[in-house]
């Protein structure tokens, strides 16, 4: 898997071979009290998705191998 990133710059920074990946994100929340007064929180909201990509990976490869196999028997070539 290819993931992509768009920098707050406009760069791109891109990351091939991925089976793994944990993205956090921070960021700074303003809340307002019943009082008006406002506070700025800080948040952290963070994700895994290691199982997940590892579980497409290997469907996909397995995908792959089976259209493979079926166009070298159309092709009437048996050897791999």
């Amino acid at each position: 898997m290819k993931i992509t990133i768009l920098m707050d710059n406009g760069t791109e920074q891109i990351f091939n071979d991925v089976t793994d990946y944990y993205f956090a994100v921070r960021q700074l929340n303003p809340l307002m009290s019943e009082d008006k007064k406002i506070a700025i929180l800080p948040e952290t909201r963070s994700y895994s998705h290691g199982p997940n990509i590892r579980e497409l990976i290997k469907e996909l490869s397995q995908s792959l191998i089976e259209l493979q196999d079926f166009l070298r028997g159309q092709n009437g070539n048996s050897s791999k």
